[in-house]
């Protein structure tokens, strides 16, 4: 069975995989099952169905948030904070 842990791993990929993401966003289906994930049905719906300018979006915010916490964080193990 899938769990929420499953999807982020996709999203994860997404946000990693510039190709990855290109492909679920054109066929969530294949691309989920060529990458190894299993995902249920009630998910894949989900990917088939989301909005893309959304989902990307929301890619390039997590990934601004993720580069400004690691920023942070060398900022104060380098001690320039």
């Amino acid at each position: 069975m899938a769990t929420h842990e499953d999807l982020r791993a996709v999203a994860g990929k997404a946000l990693a995989d510039p190709e990855f993401r290109q492909k679920l966003l054109d066929d969530p289906e294949a691309a989920v099952k060529e990458a190894g994930f299993t995902l249920d049905p009630a998910q894949l719906k989900s990917l088939k169905e989301m909005d893309k300018k959304k989902f990307e979006a929301g890619l390039v915010d997590l990934d601004q948030r993720l580069t400004m916490a690691c920023w942070g964080k060398a900022q104060h193990i380098c001690g320039w904070d």
